[in-house]
């Protein structure tokens, strides 16, 4: 007997369904206090939000940034995604806290780390923060201008 079977097509598509992430959109202007010819530079202000790329509502827990050089501050945080609210604001307050190791990051970097809770109870853990070339110059900017322009870009 001679059988017949059809080429198996492509397996579907299957987006992560557990995507979230972080977008940076725009920063409050550095402002400095001159006070006896020093300069004193306070946090910067970004505005930010949570974009689920995913199908599944997740809880964002942690922002942090894996080199000691920047502390990065979400007062609003957790914050849930969900199919039905996929893009929630988000305020950071980033502070340099090392120099050195502020100044050796670099524009391609995803300059934090998100850890979130999907709504199945895993944790996740992912490089964060995309953002456009405007936002890229603030966040040099700032990191000159608290180090002193110690920056060799």
């Amino acid at each position: 007997m001679l059988g017949w079977q059809a080429r198996p097509g492509p397996p579907p598509f299957r987006a992560d369904e557990h995507a979230v992430e972080l977008i940076l959109f725009d920063a409050e202007p550095l402002r400095t206090h001159a006070s006896e010819g020093e300069s004193d530079n306070e946090p910067l202000h970004v505005d930010s939000a949570f974009l689920l790329s995913g199908v599944v509502t997740s809880t964002v827990l942690t922002i942090s940034n894996p080199d000691p050089g920047l502390e990065v501050r979400a007062p609003s945080l957790p914050v849930t995604v969900s199919p039905t609210a996929r893009f929630q604001s988000v305020d950071l307050v980033i502070i340099v806290r090392d120099c050195k190791a502020a100044t050796r990051w670099r524009l391609g970097d995803r300059p934090f780390t998100i850890t979130w809770r999907d709504g199945y109870g895993e944790g996740h853990r992912d490089r964060a923060g995309d953002f456009d070339r405007s936002m890229a110059t603030t966040l040099i900017g700032y990191i000159d201008a608290v180090c002193g322009n110690a920056l060799n870009r």
